[in-house]
């Protein structure tokens, strides 16, 4: 269940390309990837162990997103008999996915460079994001929008017909479903 001022996405983490250890020593196995929306809600998806530096996860999430986040991060990680590594990241922004009118459930699909500790590049991330409909139980894209709709943006409609009472050179869309 979602929180009054929180959104669902369903972000599937799909896989990586040329991912490297320090010194540019491709990575054999053991990659992961850490989902982190604050700092004490983080997910972990599964461990890659078999495609080395183009890892394939394909794993989905359901992650509660604050209506206030301006992004996530993705960390990619890798274990080996040394520790356990951070290979790249990526802060995501969360207007690459909502800052236009899109269907209610519009599937995005987004590669992302990683860098390094270092800020050097570091591989590529391909992941898949939807903000689920109302329907399923959630605060975003209530009435079919992304980006315009009441729910994305805090705004409250108020009862009066459309057009009276509103300034000069205002144009409010009200999208719905149909």
């Amino acid at each position: 269940m979602t929180k009054p001022n929180s959104r669902i996405l369903e972000l599937t983490i799909i896989s990586g390309e040329s991912l490297t250890l320090e010194g540019n020593r491709r990575i054999k196995k053991n990659t992961y990837v850490i989902i982190k929306t604050e700092s004490t809600n983080n997910q972990i998806s599964n461990m890659d162990t078999e495609n080395g530096s183009y890892p394939i996860w394909g794993q989905k999430f359901n992650v509660n997103m604050p209506m206030h986040a301006t992004f996530f991060t993705l960390e990619v990680r890798c274990k080996n008999s040394y520790g356990d590594h951070v290979v790249g990241s990526v802060k995501v922004p969360v207007s690459d996915f909502t800052r236009w009118y899109f269907p209610v459930d519009y599937l995005h699909f987004l590669s992302y460079r990683l860098r390094d500790r270092y800020g050097e590049r570091n591989g590529i991330i391909n992941l898949s994001v939807k903000v689920k409909s109302s329907d399923e139980g959630v605060g975003a894209g209530g009435g079919g929008s992304m980006g315009c709709s009441s729910a994305a943006t805090g705004w409250k409609y108020g009862g009066g017909r459309m057009g009276q009472g509103v300034a000069q050179g205002v144009v409010v869309g009200v999208p719905y479903r149909y």
